[in-house]
């Protein structure tokens, strides 16, 4: 294996009292040590030359990107420091163990590239890569993927960041994802390795990428010896193993849940089925019920993949169906049992609440049903769900569609039409009365019909006196002049007068919202 200047000096023991300048080439291309034959015999490109100072030629030609590592100094070597790298050790050191010392480090990084090869072909396991390499960068390693589900991990990564004992295939935990952020900044487009310090935590990151695809993050986390500049080809040449394996993982994983999910995101995106994907759905019904939820991220999490939070879901809710839906959305079918029951609601907020609120998500829930035939239907109830109530309730982060049914009930039919041009001449009359007074009409005549024209029960919930009440309503009848003992009369009432308490509670939404 080639190593540079910098991973040879790095690990020159201390006795050697080494010092190295002059300019440095970072790409691995330094070939094996050999001996300076003297005779001003030039110094080439990526070779590594071992010369005794008296020994240095006064003028020789050396190009950039050789080293010269000498035993003891002199002035000679102010010229080559302006061309190359230069390493001066001590003026007693033995020559032939100086020699044997640099070979000794070539073959250290050769029996450590041959180990990864041979994991590489042996198995691809990620977790045996990492481990093998902790000894080089002398800290823990893990590695995650385009998801920031965890690929591998070293033996002893037992880290806070992802957990004491991180399991390979889990994606990263909610509780250390916003740390996980802050300390990766989310640098998914930066091809080079990547230093970053938050605090006290230093670590070294290198993204994987495949046809410029990112493909997940390779990470060195600063626990025993520090950083040094020589970790970043190391780093490099360490992702080009792990990304290997990481194909391989992908080429004999399973088909499992893929089939399925990929009939139900035809479905939702209204494509026709084919003969295998109706009997995929038709096996998956098998008398059960599902919910569809559909899960927006925040402005500010747009970059995060949606990947990870697939996969969240998928590990909290066994056999669900998780797909991406367009930019900032994940669509997920979830299995609730054979009877759905009312407990569904608990499962879900119980299940999902703390992930969308630690992940600032917003959530639409439709009702169960029992034939995933019906997908598009169910996102549509997710989705109507997820609008009304992010205009009605967005304080809240999960939203049941059964909250809202009526309200959608009362938003289609009023559909794009001014809700003016559907009253009756009657109730523009009591909508021009509450303009000019401060007692409302409108007001009156909703909870007198929501109550079933309950005298007793409107008085109460107005807290007005019973004669009042008697009073306010004959002068609503004779404004109004409809028949309200008419079935159809009341339910054209109620639906205009539940539309206009819809909208009047959307303003006060949003005028909180913009105060």
């Amino acid at each position: 294996m080639n190593l540079n200047a910098d991973i040879v000096f790095d690990n020159l023991p201390p006795e050697m009292n080494a010092k190295m300048a002059g300019p440095k080439v970072l790409e691995l291309k330094l070939r094996r040590p050999e001996l300076y034959e003297g005779g001003g015999a030039p110094f080439e490109a990526n070779h590594l030359y071992l010369v005794n100072s008296e020994r240095v030629p006064q003028r020789a030609h050396a190009e950039r990107g050789c080293l010269i590592v000498c035993i003891g100094e002199t002035p000679l070597l102010e010229r080559y420091r302006k061309s190359c790298s230069v390493i001066v050790i001590e003026q007693d050191a033995n020559f032939y163990q100086a020699f044997n010392t640099l070979q000794r480090i070539f073959d250290s990084y050769d029996k450590w590239e041959s180990e990864l090869r041979e994991i590489v072909d042996r198995s691809g396991n990620v977790d045996q890569l990492l481990t093998c390499s902790d000894s080089v960068f002398g800290n823990p390693l893990f590695a995650i993927d385009e998801d920031f589900k965890i690929l591998g991990a070293s033996d002893d990564v037992a880290t806070p960041l992802i957990g004491k004992e991180p399991s390979k295939g889990r994606t990263l935990g909610v509780d250390v994802f916003d740390q996980f952020l802050e300390l990766h900044d989310l640098s998914m487009d930066e091809r080079e390795p990547l230093v970053l310090t938050l605090l006290d935590q230093t670590t070294l990151n290198y993204n994987l990428f495949e046809s410029d695809a990112y493909r997940g993050c390779l990470t060195v986390r600063y626990e025993g010896r520090p950083y040094r500049p020589s970790d970043k080809p190391l780093i490099e040449q360490l992702g080009r193993f792990v990304l290997i394996a990481k194909q391989q993982l992908a080429a004999r994983a399973p088909e499992g849940l893929g089939s399925l999910r990929q009939a139900v995101q035809a479905l939702v995106e209204e494509r026709p089925l084919d003969s295998v994907e109706r009997d995929v759905i038709s096996a998956a019904n098998d008398g059960r019920r599902y919910v569809c939820i559909r899960l927006k991220l925040s402005n500010q999490l747009e970059q995060l993949p949606l990947g990870f939070v697939r996969n969240a879901i998928e590990e909290t809710f066994s056999g669900s169906i998780v797909f991406e839906y367009h930019r900032n959305s994940v669509i997920a079918m979830l299995d609730v049992g054979k009877d759905g029951g009312e407990g569904f609601r608990a499962t879900i907020e119980e299940g999902l609440g703390p992930f969308v609120n630690a992940m600032a998500m917003d959530a639409g829930v439709s009702n169960p049903y029992n034939d995933l035939l019906v997908a598009k239907s169910l996102f549509l109830q997710a989705n109507q769900a997820l609008d009304i109530g992010l205009l009605f309730e967005p304080a809240k982060r999960l939203h049941f569609f059964e909250n809202y049914a009526l309200r959608a009930l009362i938003m289609n039919s009023v559909s794009d039409m001014r809700l003016e041009l559907l009253y009756p001449e009657g109730l523009r009359r009591l909508v021009e009365h509450d303009d000019a007074s401060t007692t409302s009409y409108v007001e009156t005549l909703r909870v007198y019909l929501e109550n079933n024209q309950s005298i007793a029960k409107t008085s109460s919930d107005l807290y007005v006196h019973r004669s009042t009440l008697m009073e306010r309503l004959a002068r609503i009848k004779r404004e109004l002049g409809l028949d309200l003992d008419d079935p159809d009369v009341q339910l054209r009432l109620r639906i205009l007068l539940k539309a206009m308490q819809s909208r009047s509670e959307l303003r006060s939404s949003q005028e909180r919202k913009q105060a």
